[in-house]
């Protein structure tokens, strides 16, 4: 009879090496994230509501 075969589980500093990574990514994405999301609100802030107005004057026919 054969014996079982025994499978080698990643080491556990491997894991803890991999959830770190997962979090510094997961961090970093949240940061670029909010700096869009500033940015954003930067260039909606400096918009023309009134733009409309004037951009699509009928010039009389």
């Amino acid at each position: 009879m054969q014996s079982p075969i025994k499978v080698n589980s990643p080491a556990p500093l491997k894991q803890s090496e991999h959830a770190v990574a997962q979090k510094a990514r997961a961090s970093a994405l949240e940061r670029a994230d909010d700096e869009r999301a500033q940015k954003r609100r930067d260039n909606d802030a400096r918009l023309d509501v009134n733009a409309s107005k004037w951009r699509y004057v009928c010039l009389g026919a």
